[in-house]
C-alpha cells in the first residue's frame, strides 16, 4: 500500500512526497468509557492510513483519497469550514486545528489510502486525522508535542465530522507501542503500557461488514444520557464531578430519578471501568482464559445495557463461546456494526475461525471479514 501511494503520488504531481503512516487500533477492553472519563485499554495495529504529501507553491491544497476515488481542493485564502466530503473533513478539520494553534502552513498536495476496513470499528477516521496532523506539522516544519497532535485530531472529529469522540483512538493511532496495550486513565491523560505476553493466543478480527457512521448514529445520544445519569446522580452526590467518583451504591441511592434506560446506561459504564482495571492484572500474568471471560462479560454489558450492538455482532460472539479455543469475543468500537474481537488460542485457530464465518454465513448469506492483527508503534514518518 505505501508504495502504491506512493507511485500514484508521483504520477499525479510529478514530485518526491512526504510519506507518513498512521494506525487504527483495537481496544481490548473499556469501550464508551473514554468520553466518560475512564479507562480504556488499546493498542495500534498494522492496518492504517498511509499519506504521501508535498508543497505545491501555492495557496491551495489537492486532497485525494484513493479508496472514494474522489478529490477535494481547499482554498488557504478562505476560512476552513466542513464540506458535504466527509472524509475531506477529517483533514480540513485538522488544518483547522493546526492553524488555531497558531501554527502556518502552505498549500499542499496529499494522496491518501489505507488497508484498514472504512466502518469496522477500527478506527480509520482518527488513523486519518492522525497521519494528517503528522503529515502537515513536519512537511511545514512544525514540531508539536504527541499531546498537541493527539488534541487536534479530535478536536477535528468533534467539530468538522460532529462525533463526540473521546481521546481514546487518537491516543492509540499516535502513542501506540509494538507488543503492548495502554491502559489510559481518559480524565488525566495518564497511562502504562502493558506488555502483550498472551504466547498461547492470539487476536483476531471478524467484521461483520455492517458499516456503522457514527455521525448518523447514536453515538452521540449515549454520550447525552452518560450525562443526564450523571447531572441527576450529582444532586444528592454533589462531589462526584464524572463517573470516576460513582459508585455502584451512588447509583442506587439514585435510581429511582432515573429512566430504566439511563440507569441502565450509567450501570454499564461503571462496570466496564471495573473490567479494564482488572484486565490489566490478567494480562500482566499473561492469563489469557481469565481475560477472555471479562471480553464476553463486556459484550453482554455493550448489548443488553448499553444497546450498541447488532444482532451479526451478537451471533459471533455467542457462536465464539461455545468453541473451547476461543478464551474471548466481544464488539468492538463505536457499535451498531463493525467488528467483533476475538482472542483464540494458537491451538485450534484455523478451525474455530472456520466455525465462526460458518455460522456467519449460515445466519446472514455473506462472509464476514477475517483479519488477524499485530499489536504495532504508532504514528510516523516512513
Amino acid at each position: 500500500m505505501k508504495d502504491k501511494i506512493k507511485r500514484i503520488f508521483r504520477e499525479q504531481f510529478l514530485k518526491e512526497p512526504l510519506m507518513v503512516f498512521a494506525p487504527g487500533r483495537i481496544n481490548l477492553i473499556g469501550d464508551h468509557t473514554d468520553y466518560n472519563s475512564g479507562f480504556v485499554l488499546p493498542a495500534a495495529i498494522n492496518r492504517g492510513i498511509f499519506m504521501a504529501l508535498a508543497e505545491n507553491g501555492t495557496d491551495s491544497c489537492k486532497l485525494v483519497s484513493l479508496d472514494m476515488g474522489e478529490a477535494v481542493e481547499v482554498n488557504l485564502k478562505n476560512s476552513l469550514r466542513p464540506t458535504n466530503t466527509g472524509w475531506a473533513n477529517y483533514i480540513i478539520g485538522v488544518m483547522d486545528g493546526l492553524r488555531n494553534q497558531g501554527l502556518e502552513f502552505n498549500g499542499f498536495d496529499a494522496v491518501f489510502g489505507g488497508n484498514i476496513p472504512i466502518g469496522s470499528g477500527l478506527s480509520s477516521s482518527a488513523a486519518l486525522e492522525c497521519a494528517a496532523v503528522l503529515g502537515i506539522s513536519r512537511l511545514s516544519g512544525n514540531e508539536i508535542s504527541e499531546n498537541d497532535m493527539i488534541s487536534i485530531a479530535q478536536k477535528a472529529e468533534h467539530e468538522f465530522a460532529g462525533v463526540k469522540c473521546g481521546i481514546m483512538d487518537q491516543f492509540a493511532s499516535i502513542m501506540g507501542k509494538e507488543d503492548n496495550a495502554m491502559r489510559l486513565d481518559c480524565r488525566s491523560l495518564r497511562y502504562e503500557y502493558l506488555p502483550l505476553d498472551l504466547k498461547d493466543c492470539g487476536f483476531v478480527l471478524l467484521d461483520t461488514k455492517v458499516s456503522h457512521s457514527l455521525g448518523n448514529s447514536q453515538y452521540n445520544k449515549r454520550r447525552e444520557e452518560c450525562c443526564e445519569g450523571l447531572n441527576t446522580i450529582r444532586k444528592k452526590h454533589p462531589k462526584a464531578s464524572s463517573f470516576r467518583e460513582l459508585t455502584m451504591e451512588m447509583l442506587e441511592d439514585s435510581k429511582n430519578e432515573l429512566t430504566e434506560k439511563v440507569y441502565n446506561r450509567c450501570s454499564f459504564v461503571l462496570e466496564e471501568n471495573n473490567r479494564v482495571i482488572r484486565a490489566g492484572a490478567y494480562l500482566r500474568s499473561g492469563l489469557g482464559k481469565e481475560f477472555g471471560q471479562l471480553m464476553y462479560a463486556s459484550h453482554e454489558g455493550l448489548s443488553n445495557l448499553y444497546e450498541v450492538s447488532c444482532c451479526e455482532l451478537d451471533l459471533l460472539v455467542e457462536s465464539a463461546r461455545r468453541l473451547k479455543p476461543v478464551y474471548g469475543a466481544r464488539m468492538m468500537g463505536g457499535g451498531f456494526g463493525g467488528c467483533t474481537l476475538n482472542l483464540i488460542a494458537n491451538k485450534g485457530k484455523e478451525k474455530s475461525i472456520s466455525q465462526l464465518r460458518q455460522s456467519f454465513e449460515t445466519a446472514f448469506g455473506r462472509k464476514p471479514g477475517v483479519y488477524e492483527v499485530n499489536v504495532i508503534d504508532g504514528a510516523r514518518i516512513i
